[in-house]
């Protein structure tokens, strides 16, 4: 049959790919919501999925049944209460209600046999009115006198009628083939017995077909093996003689018989009777039993197989005494010894033939070896099928022994729970195997390949798809041949049953298809229906709809085009862009309903990361086939999602979309250095302010003060008022400071003649110290006066100050009382070469200072520091000049060669600080100009000026003050700004979108170009202040260069983004987020800003009420908050991947984790901003990457659970009773996520695996160590749906709590991320990754990590290497990233410790030496500054063992 080929989006009806994910299919979503309106017997060919339900009560058959789907439940739904109930329980022991009350007690699932439930229910201690939902598996065991059956009969029909249906539990039957025999006439029978009715998924059969397969179906024959055909092994011939000479009256039971004879008992003389006269006692049994089975595995498999298996009995019956077994506790040990002995003496007299050899087999299973290596291919997956237990494990040891068969195959086998141990034991059942589920799970990872299996395994266990099903007997009925042949599901299967060749009628399997015909007949005639569908589907319809304008949708403003034929494409890749994740299937699925005339309409569904709103659609009217209609639904999807704002006027995703509003999907592609404006002169306004007013003049009061000396008080006048700023630091060396304190006096208005003179006195104090002043240039646009404690002083006095401090004279000329008033004088300068000198005392001739250094010349001496000539005292002098201190060494001079100042030397200081003040005075002048311009709008008042100060400094022109804390707390604040403004604004847009937009507006280049837009550029101080060439401003040279053009800067993209975010965290913290918001507000102008107190609402409105579940209690226990609309918890809860009913179908967690992720950040973030002391940046990034990094989070997740109260039966032996005790199970956040993927479970045991390796050393390290283990957590590696559940549930807190910040931080510190980063910050942990660690070792060594491809495996291996030498070894992870990290950490041990033992090493030398060493390193770095007018001078890095050595040293 050939496969239709559908014209849109070319699907067929065809075979599932082998590579699938799982998900629930449109025929069992079907079947499902048929079973939550009406109770039914979902009929289903074996390998559709069918038990993949819901369930409340699981019932099935077997034991290993129940066990399989325990643990699937288990697997599927860890988060809920689910218990196994059987016999090996001793259920029917329980006699107590509380026992039953506490096994019970928070479980929502038990599976067990019917046995079990009808037990409970005729006890009374279990209610059918408590059930909510029954699940029969294989449902056609529901028949007479059945457990199954009698549970209906006696407690569930009473309910019915007794008019109470409303109490009654829903019933939901699953089966391959509803028959109870090989008649089909037993259908109508299961309905009415499990009061129900069959269903088959008919309206979804084309997609049925495309997953389950018929297989070939082959008649395998071989020759019957004719009675003495084959020769008995020895040792079965030798065990029959010894059971033929037996003599009875030597059997031990018989023995004890006369003796009790002998004793006058009734009893045994009876037995005795009865023994004589059958010649049965156990031990006789025993043998009998023994060489039947032998003797029919010899007829069956041939001699070798049956030497193996007698010799494996007797073997094991030895072993089991040896071991005291309880199997054989019954027998009395003389019995045991007996058979034991005679045993023994048969294996020891007859040893292995050595003719015998493994050719040594029947005919039948040589055809079966043939069949089996005829049929082997790469990749072969096989099940046998084989009556007898025994005859399992004879025949797997002879095919896995076989030359044949022993290197094609790797042998398991399946034989189901034995029940020899709830009887007496059998030696004939010792070298049976036992159960091994094992082996299902190898047989599912590809270690076996083929299975030796009894009928346990027809139906109902999972089991891995096969390529080839064999009957080594035919099967007994019809559902055997249907449960079999539903194991056989892959493409191009077969179905192979051996039968003798004898022409004989009832081996043919032929009368299978007549049976299964009629039985298919009843309720299902798939053939027909599906040859109608085929042909319906080839119906021409097209031309019906070419003139209906209701499916040509066409947007007026590009005139693009939805139609019915290209709605196909565009809905499947709208849906493909949403999430790449592998484990995720994004397709869209439809289903499809038909009328009585058999018109079709279709209903697709998105992706849960669509919103629930838009993520169904149903065609607009009926059609004649499915493609027609599935096309119809696709187009009205697509409108839908257009008409929702998900798709543009271009018919396309957003994320498609161009640069322009909004750039979804644009990489930030800006020039890492653009043009940027030249920066602000703020003295411009001022020299315009001076030309309007030249007589009004501001005045600030400065008071120079330092340590021990008398304070110095000047007036600075400006034509505009100057802004208030705080103290000025003045570093005069290592460690004396003068500080700067400006007091504003107000404006004053001065008359024409005073002018000129403050203008002199200004020039006066600037020539004192800067050698370049311009002779009669006075148009300063800022002037200096001394000034009196409180207020300028009058002008007289200013007056007579600088007439009283004009010129100097030679120091010869001074007076003795003039000596004694040194403080009143200035420098003292050397005439010949201009050099100046600070004077710290003139020596008199009678001191004799001569006759000590004859050097020295007769007459007065004068000692002096050199005064400094650096310009720039807003910095601390460099670690490399200390040493110099502003010349520190006392020099001697002759007086006959030096002036001295009159202006006294505290304002020559004074006046050698002014370019360090005026620049102080210019940075918040600009920092004012912004405030009162663009800033504006955000009303930050002038007493926060130093924000706006540090807000727009950069790194490069201060290392101390600068915006790098602040653009660290404004980042966090634009991204969670954004990202609260973006779901509110936008409640349909799927995380997708609403990533790629914020990533587009919170980007370097767009933040960049809103800077550049603003005129915020010309704002950012760029360049430290160093006073090199210094000389004042003049106001005719200000006016005269207003209109040149300046040169404009090279500025990178990501300076002028980190101001925008520095303004931000600078309005945050003045005003909190309203200020912040009206900061982004005012800075990006052309993009929607929503304040937060508006988006909370919006966003609580916008969730929906319902579904409301009511079973999410524990979660919320779990988190520590209770939720006013539960549909938030489970939207937290819900897997993009996953695809339910639609009764209870939410968005995906994805919108709530893009939310949850930025308040994570907004908590840690300000805990690490207003830490004190201060933390540098550079230390908070990576405390905050330790803090908000996926395999953390997921860590925590694992970590933090609800205990749920649960209880184990124990039985108590002393009172002959048995007890409830208390096993209370820990419950995490993980275990309720809803998906839908086969993956994810893999790979969330995989991850609870890796998290249990590594959990006691990453806690013992979180608790304790010095640095954080950022390799521990690469080797946990969990995947990023961990920890997305963590912020997606902080996410939703947010939003149900109206934007409450304080309980989002409630459930993170309830996780104990808070609790961790309080231990970082106090003990100073390490948090900087490990690559980034081995970098800063490394210096200036190049770091790589070269990838090792030796081994081709699922890991990662790479090799560390330092400057192209190797460090560390060879390591693996399970990802690049992983391996890297493990690798760096290893080298920065390494690293680390060769340096260590380098310092230990130079701890050998003698401290003297050490110091003498350190002088001669420091001479050599000892480069006296020169005049910054003269020259700079760098210094170069010390070389490695010198840095050492100084490190040791101090």
């Amino acid at each position: 049959m050939e496969p239709i080929q559908d014209a849109t989006d070319e699907s067929t009806v065809d075979a599932g790919a082998p590579e699938e994910t799982f998900r629930l299919r449109s025929y069992q979503a079907e079947m499902m919501e048929k079973s939550l309106r009406e109770n039914i017997i979902v009929a289903m060919d074996t390998g559709s999925g069918k038990t993949h339900m819901q369930l409340v009560w699981f019932l099935a058959p077997t034991v290993t049944l129940c066990h399989q789907q325990y643990h699937v439940f288990c697997t599927h739904l860890p988060a809920f209460g689910i218990r196994f109930l059987s016999g090996s329980d001793n259920v029917d022991r329980w006699k107590d209600q509380a026992i039953w009350d506490a096994v019970l007690k928070n479980i929502r699932i038990v599976v067990s046999t019917h046995a079990v439930l009808l037990d409970a229910l005729t006890h009374g201690f279990v209610r059918i009115t408590q059930l909510t939902l029954m699940i029969f598996d294989e449902a056609h065991h529901c028949t007479l006198k059945h457990p199954a059956n009698q549970i209906m009969k006696l407690f569930y029909k009473p309910l019915l009628l007794a008019g109470q249906k409303n109490l009654a539990p829903r019933i939901l039957g699953l089966s391959a083939s509803p028959v109870i025999n090989s008649k089909a006439k037993g259908l109508e029978q299961i309905e009415e017995n499990l009061n129900a009715i069959t269903k088959a998924p008919r309206i979804h059969r084309s997609e049925l077909v495309r997953f389950v397969h018929k297989p070939e179906l082959i008649k395998a024959t071989y020759l019957p093996t004719q009675t003495g055909m084959l020769n008995s092994p020895h040792i079965l011939r030798a065990l029959q003689r010894t059971y033929s000479n037996l003599d009875i009256m030597q059997d031990p039971h018989v023995i004890s018989l006369i003796e009790g004879v002998r004793s006058n008992e009734v009893e045994a003389t009876q037995k005795m009777r009865d023994v004589l006269l059958d010649e049965s006692t156990y031990c006789r049994k025993q043998l009998k039993g023994l060489i039947d089975r032998t003797t029919d595995i010899c007829g069956e498999l041939g001699p070798w197989a049956a030497d193996w298996y007698l010799r494996q009995c007797i073997i094991k019956y030895t072993t089991t005494l040896q071991q005291s077994d309880q199997q054989f506790n019954y027998w009395a040990s003389a019995e045991k010894n007996y058979l034991q002995e005679l045993l023994e003496n048969v294996r020891l007299g007859s040893p292995v033939d050595p003719c015998l050899s493994v050719d040594h087999i029947s005919s039948k299973v040589q055809s079966l070896i043939d069949t089996l290596v005829a049929q082997f291919c790469p990749g072969f997956t096989g099940l046998v099928f084989v009556e007898q237990r025994a005859a399992v494990a004879a025949l797997a040891q002879l095919l896995a022994t076989h030359p044949s068969t022993q290197q094609l195959f790797n042998v398991g086998t399946f034989v189901g729970t034995s029940t020899s141990s709830k009887r007496k034991g059998n030696i004939a059942e010792l070298a049976e195997p036992r159960n091994q589920q094992q082996t299902l799970d190898d047989f599912r990872q590809g270690k076996k390949n083929l299975i030796l299996a009894t009928s346990v395994l027809e139906e109902g266990i999972d089991v891995s798809s096969c390529h080839i099903v064999i009957c080594f007997e035919p099967p007994k009925n019809l559902k055997s041949f249907i449960q079999r042949r539903g194991r056989a599901r892959k493409e191009e299967s077969k179905y192979i049953i051996l039968v003798p060749d004898c022409g004989s009628g009832l081996a043919s399997p032929d009368k299978w298809h007549e049976l299964e015909d009629e039985m298919k007949e009843a309720y299902l005639n798939d053939l027909r229906e599906i040859k109608a569908a085929e042909e319906r589907e080839l119906i021409d319809e097209d031309d019906d709809d070419d003139d209906d304008e209701d499916l040509i949708f066409r947007i007026e403003s590009t005139d693009a085009v939805l139609t019915l034929d290209n709605a196909m494409q565009h809905l499947h890749h709208f849906c493909a862009i949403l999430n790449r994740s592998a484990y995720i299937d994004t397709r869209p699925r439809f289903s499809f309903e038909q009328n009585e005339i058999d018109m079709i309409t279709a209903t697709v569904e998105l992706p849960a990361s669509v919103d629930s709103a838009v993520s169904t659609a149903t065609s607009s009217r009926s059609w004649k086939t499915e493609r027609n209609a599935k096309k119809d639904a696709a187009f009205q999807a697509y409108k839908s999602l257009h008409a929702a704002g998900l798709i543009n006027d271009n018919l396309l995703p957003l994320l498609s979309q161009d640069k322009e509003k909004p750039e979804f999907g644009v990489s930030d592609d800006r020039p890492p250095l653009i043009i940027a404006a030249p920066k602000l002169d703020p003295w411009v306004g001022v020299a315009k302010q001076q030309l309007l007013s030249p007589n009004t003049y501001h005045r600030v009061l400065l008071s120079l003060t330092a340590l021990d000396e008398k304070p110095l008080n000047m007036v600075l006048l400006t034509p505009v008022p100057m802004p208030n700023i705080p103290p000025i630091v003045l570093h005069w060396n290592k460690t004396k400071k003068y500080e700067v304190t400006g007091s504003p006096l107000g404006d004053e208005t001065y008359e024409d003649e005073e002018i000129p003179i403050m203008q002199v006195v200004t020039h006066k104090l600037l020539s004192s110290v800067f050698s370049r002043m311009e002779e009669r240039r006075y148009d300063f646009l800022s002037l200096f006066i001394p000034g009196g404690a409180k207020e300028p002083l009058a002008f007289e006095e200013i007056l007579h100050w600088h007439r009283s401090t004009e010129g100097s004279q030679p120091i010869q000329e001074l007076s003795d009382a003039d000596l004694s008033q040194l403080s009143k004088f200035g420098l003292v300068r050397e005439m010949e070469t201009g050099i100046s000198y600070i004077l710290k005392n003139i020596i008199p001739p009678e001191s004799g200072l001569a006759d000590q250094d004859p050097d020295l010349e007769e007459g007065p001496q004068v000692e002096a520091l050199r005064f400094p000539k650096r310009r720039d005292f807003l910095h601390p002098v460099p670690e490399h000049n200390q040493k110099n201190e502003a010349y520190t060494t006392i020099q001697s001079l002759d007086p006959e060669e030096c002036s001295v100042d009159l202006l006294p030397i505290s304002y020559s200081i004074f006046s050698l600080f002014i370019p360090s003040i005026l620049h102080s005075y210019e940075v918040y002048l600009i920092a004012e100009t912004l405030r009162t311009t663009i800033l504006k709008p955000v009303s930050i008042p002038s007493t926060s000026l130093h924000l706006l100060v540090t807000a727009t400094t950069a790194s490069s022109a201060s290392a101390s003050d600068n915006y790098e804390r602040m653009e660290f707390l404004g980042d966090c604040i634009l991204k969670f700004v954004t990202s609260i403004s973006l779901m509110a604004a936008h409640p349909k847009w799927p995380e997708s979108y609403l990533t790629n937009e914020k990533g587009r507006t919170n980007s370097n280049g767009f933040l960049a170009k809103a800077t550049q837009a603003a005129g915020l550029d010309k704002f950012i101080i760029t360049k430290a202040f160093t006073g090199a060439k210094w000389r004042p401003r003049y106001s005719q040279d200000v006016l005269s260069n207003e209109d040149q053009e300046e040169e404009r800067p090279l500025r990178s993209t990501k300076m002028l983004a980190d101001v925008v975010e520095s303004l931000i965290g600078a309005s945050y913290i003045e005003g909190g987020l309203s200020k912040a918001v009206t900061c982004i507000q005012t800075l990006l102008p052309t993009e929607r800003w929503v304040q937060p107190t508006e988006c909370r609402t919006l966003l609580f409105d916008a969730t929906p009420s319902s579904p409301s579940p009511t079973h999410l209690s524990a979660v919320e226990k779990l988190i520590g908050y209770q939720f006013r609309k539960k549909y938030l918890l489970l939207e937290a809860l819900t897997h993009a991947s996953y695809m339910g009913p639609k009764e209870t179908i939410t968005s995906s967690y994805q919108r709530l984790e893009f939310l949850g992720d930025a308040i994570l950040d907004y908590i840690v973030v300000k805990r690490l901003y207003h830490h004190k002391p201060e933390l540098p940046h550079h230390k908070m990034h990576p405390i905050r990457s330790a803090m908000v990094n996926a395999s953390f989070l997921a860590f925590l997740a694992f970590e933090n659970t609800v205990l749920e109260e649960k209880f184990d039966i124990k039985a108590n032996l002393a009172a002959k009773k048995f007890d409830a005790e208390p096993a209370p199970v820990a419950k995490a956040l993980w275990q309720f996520l809803r998906h839908s993927s086969q993956v994810v479970i893999s790979l969330r045991t995989a991850a609870v695996e890796r998290h249990k390796a590594c959990r006691d050393e990453i806690i013992d390290e979180l608790k304790h160590s010095q640095e954080y283990p950022w390799h521990l957590f690469a080797r946990t590696d969990a995947e990023k749906f961990f920890s997305d559940i963590v912020e997606s549930v902080i996410g939703a807190i947010y939003i149900d709590s109206l934007g409450d910040v304080s309980s989002c931080e409630c459930f993170v510190k309830k996780l104990g991320i808070l609790d961790i980063l309080e231990r970082i910050l106090k003990d100073g942990v390490e948090c900087m990754h490990p690559k980034n660690r081995l970098g800063h070792l490394a210096v200036d060594k190049t770091v790589q990590y070269v990838q090792i491809t030796d081994i081709k495996d699922e890991y990662y291996r790479c090799q560390a290497k330092m400057g192209g030498e190797e460090i560390g070894g060879v390591v693996m992870g399970r990802g690049r990233l992983n391996a890297e990290t493990e690798a760096a950490w290893r080298a920065v041990k390494i690293v680390k410790a060769e340096r260590e033992a380098r310092l230990e090493a130079l701890g050998d030398i003698e401290i003297l030496d050490g110091v003498e060493a350190l002088d001669d390193v420091e001479a050599l770095d000892d480069v006296q500054m020169l005049d910054a007018d003269e020259a700079e001078v760098g210094n170069a890095p010390l070389e490695s063992d010198r840095e050492l050595k100084r490190q040791k040293t101090s």
